[in-house]
């Protein structure tokens, strides 16, 4: 178990990679905002990157972060965890501290940096940010995971075909339940059955909170958890399929995952992954047989 706070960048303990592609099992849209982009025939349009010389819908990874850190939010708090929401605001590092004179974490920690202390910033932050800061990060402090933006590619890197559709739809009055007059709209959506590639790299994360971020992929693939706007509406629902997992690092050995802090647990991976060229590797079935084994350590674990 490393002696360096996890949270800390200042040392790789641990690079984590899950991948696979979501597939959209209805109509999906991650739109562009209120304003239809210049030329668009439709009032709510899709957003839509250029690839192989055309333009095509795909799913920011903005949006998706936002999806794992809304629903990390509930999972926490149902454990009894105490977590910001993340909101501009909001966070840990806008909390006021009596002990640090009144000021916010934030301020505290930049005045140590000012005063060369570096290593007592790090402890500050580590101490005192709830789990979910440390995962995705929070003001002046960049998180442990990342999502790659999620593009319409084959293996080959092919740019796959993504059909889109348009449905019409109507404002209605909350005050009333009567439909608002002149009030239609059109709104462009993805076909299901579109294969947009995911990706989710995590560096230094314990077991706990990779099983955390486990929970979330099993609730995404399996509908409680929906993707993009217009979820009220039966949009959104994706599955995972081709799922990789994979794993190096100092606190890799062998097929295990060692602890990271005095509140992980080792996990064995022995039955599901292999090394390969480095990485300890687990695809199809096996990649999610360790996400549960990963997702039975959050359950398990006393952080509270």
């Amino acid at each position: 178990m490393s002696q360096v706070p996890w949270s800390s960048h200042a040392v790789l303990l641990r690079e984590v990679l899950v991948e696979g592609y979501l597939v959209s099992k209805g109509p999906l849209r991650v739109g562009t905002g209120r304003e239809p982009p210049l030329g668009s025939a439709v009032d709510l349009a899709v957003i839509r990157t250029r690839l192989g010389g055309n333009w095509v819908p795909y799913i920011p990874g903005s949006s998706l972060k936002g999806v794992f850190r809304s629903t990390a939010l509930q999972l926490a708090r149902m454990k009894g965890l105490s977590v910001c929401t993340g909101l501009s605001g909001e966070t840990c590092m806008d909390w006021e501290y009596a002990e640090f004179g009144g000021i916010s974490l934030l301020s505290k920690i930049q005045e140590e940096l000012r005063e060369g202390r570096s290593g007592e910033a790090i402890r500050l932050f580590h101490e005192k940010a709830c789990l979910l800061c440390k995962v995705f990060g929070s003001p002046s402090f960049t998180g442990h995971v990342e999502f790659s933006d999620a593009y319409p590619l084959g293996e080959d890197g092919s740019v796959l075909s993504v059909p889109v559709g348009v449905r019409t739809g109507i404002a209605i009055d909350r005050r009333t339940g009567a439909v608002y007059r002149h009030a239609l709209y059109q709104v462009e959506y993805v076909e299901p059955g579109a294969r947009f590639r995911f990706s989710m790299r995590a560096t230094n994360l314990p077991n706990y909170a990779l099983g955390l971020l486990a929970k979330v992929i099993k609730m995404l693939n399996e509908g409680w958890v929906r993707v993009g706007g217009f979820k009220t509406r039966g949009f959104g629902e994706v599955a995972l399929e081709g799922l990789r997992f994979a794993a190096r690092g100092p606190t890799v050995s062998g097929t295990k995952l060692l602890k990271v802090d005095e509140r992980d647990e080792e996990v064995d991976l022995a039955d599901a992954a292999s090394v390969e060229q480095g990485w300890l590797s687990a695809s199809g079935g096996n990649a999610w047989k360790v996400l549960n084994k990963l997702e039975e350590v959050w359950d398990r674990a006393k952080l509270g």
